[in-house]
């Protein structure tokens, strides 16, 4: 079994210590990161360094939720299970891609179930990964990848972590390597990740991405555009609920 990388924030020793055992207990391949506050997670954390990550909100100092959130502006998609004694941020969870929410205090099942979590997403993103070019290929994760545009003869992959690569090449030769992903092609020169859409503006025709940058949509296929978000949000919603019940 493949060694997950693990991530504990959690102030309260006891608390630590109870969500340790619950892990060691899982019997799965783990090393532990553990930090007591949202800032000391954050020097640490690293695009691709944690496979899982279980973070307390109720921290001193800089909370779980905002910790979170600065997570994911670094372009880090890792499996975040929020630990709380309260369902108060609940809605948080969802608008920051939080696949758990577990309760204080943590059982058993629900670490098991954020770790199967894990051990799935890691084993999706070794599939997931993608070599294009041939005089400089470059590999990444379809997961890892926010939109592609084309402009003449080059193509510019925007990907997570403010990463930018530019090599030749037509959308019309990447799109069909990224078809069972959740790809959508909005224009002739725009391929889009539809998990890094934040929001779509009718006037100007554009999808907003999250991290930032815009993708142009053809007025042709905008309500088609604004059908496959929506579609892709509540499919999103109705897993990540499942997934917590």
């Amino acid at each position: 079994m493949e060694q997950l990388n693990i991530a504990v924030c959690e102030d309260d020793r006891a608390d630590l210590q109870h969500l340790c055992r619950l892990i060691t207990a899982n019997g799965a391949s783990a090393n532990v990161s553990a930090f007591e506050t949202g800032e000391d997670f954050l020097a640490a954390c690293q695009p691709d360094r944690f496979d899982l990550i279980f973070m307390d909100i109720y921290l001193d100092g800089l909370n779980g939720v905002e910790t979170v959130r600065r997570v994911r502006s670094m372009g880090i998609t890792a499996p975040v299970a929020f630990i709380t004694i309260s369902e108060d941020f609940a809605m948080d969870s969802y608008r920051l891609d939080v696949e758990k929410y577990i309760e204080k205090p943590a059982r058993q099942e629900k670490v098991d179930e954020s770790i199967a979590l894990a051990l799935r997403k890691k084993e999706e993103r070794r599939i997931d990964m993608i070599v294009w070019g041939r005089r400089e290929p470059v590999e990444f994760s379809a997961a890892q990848l926010r939109y592609v545009e084309q402009r003449e003869h080059f193509l510019t992959f925007y990907l997570t972590g403010g990463r930018v690569w530019r090599r030749k090449g037509k959308l019309n030769d990447l799109e069909p390597l990224l078809a069972k992903h959740s790809f959508f092609r909005c224009h002739k020169s725009y391929l889009v990740n539809l998990n890094f859409v934040l929001n779509i503006d009718k006037e100007q025709m554009v999808f907003q991405m999250k991290e930032g940058g815009n993708a142009y949509i053809r007025r042709e296929t905008f309500y088609r555009a604004k059908g496959a978000w929506e579609n892709w949000l509540f499919t999103s919603a109705r897993e990540k609920g499942e997934a917590n019940e």
